[in-house]
């Protein structure tokens, strides 16, 4: 799927999530559910528009009025990943795959954090000898990964 086709899925997901947003915020007075519809379009407008500090402090909000807003995870996610926290970033796409297993970009993000980090380390683990065990095996691996990540 292409990144353009991604973020029109992401999109939508957003619109949806922000409606349950929006439920799960029923007790709360009608000011309130408008205010955090209103950041959640703010944060998804500085996160398009590359202002993640900004973007980061609105979806921790949004998450924090309400810890079931799978797109602030996903986002909060990215935006770790973004910096280079790994850990985060698996704790963000953890949280958001538990709230919905059957999100696919939550699913995604997971894998390919996961895809990354295991490239990552077999090339570490190929650069330690000459005459590792299966280091050719390894470097078969490594030369699918890098041809699945160019697609």
């Amino acid at each position: 799927m292409s990144c353009r086709g991604r973020t029109a899925i992401f999109a939508r997901m957003l619109l949806l999530s922000a409606l349950a947003l929006l439920a799960s915020c029923s007790s709360s007075p009608n000011r309130e559910r408008v205010q955090l519809m209103q950041l959640a379009r703010q944060a998804d407008l500085n996160y398009q528009s590359g202002k993640f500090d900004v973007a980061r402090q609105q979806y921790e909000r949004l998450v924090a009025a309400n810890p079931r807003f799978v797109p602030g995870h996903l986002r909060l996610g990215a935006l770790a990943y973004r910096k280079g926290d790994v850990s985060s970033a698996r704790e963000r796409f953890e949280i958001a795959t538990r709230l919905d297993p059957r999100n696919e970009q939550a699913k995604y993000n997971l894998a390919m954090l996961h895809l990354n980090e295991a490239s990552r380390l077999l090339n570490d683990y190929a650069k330690l000898t000459a005459k590792a065990t299966h280091r050719q095996d390894v470097l078969v691996l490594l030369s699918h990964l890098k041809e699945f990540g160019e697609k």
